[in-house]
């Protein structure tokens, strides 16, 4: 079955973000997510997790037919990585770093 994006802890909302958008995150001294605190659990990241990236803010100033966009400059915004609860539940999520490095927002969870 195709993993699909969902709303924790209730997969049937019409809204795609989840319920508690706030996560607390530990990484290593990479930057890897290792462990987070969010909707209310403790969770383990469980594989490798995947650098989300997009281009660099300025680079649509000068290419703004985004002709070359598979060349911009890319910076990383965020993790994606299979997560496991301490009661067993898995999940993959999407988190995006705002400014603090604690502090990250699931933005998608694919159960």
């Amino acid at each position: 079955m195709p993993a699909r994006a969902s709303s924790l802890p209730d997969p049937s909302a019409p809204d795609e973000s989840p319920a508690d958008p706030v996560a607390i995150v530990w990484a290593d001294p990479d930057g890897r997510p290792m462990r987070l605190v969010w909707a209310g659990a403790r969770w383990r990241v469980t594989d490798r997790p995947t650098v989300i990236t997009e281009p660099v803010s300025w680079w649509r100033r000068l290419d703004v037919d985004a002709q070359a966009l598979a060349v911009a400059p890319r910076t990383c915004t965020g993790w994606r990585f299979q997560a496991t609860a301490d009661d067993g539940r898995s999940c993959v999520l999407d988190v995006r770093d705002e400014g603090d490095p604690a502090r990250w927002f699931v933005v998608k969870v694919y159960e």
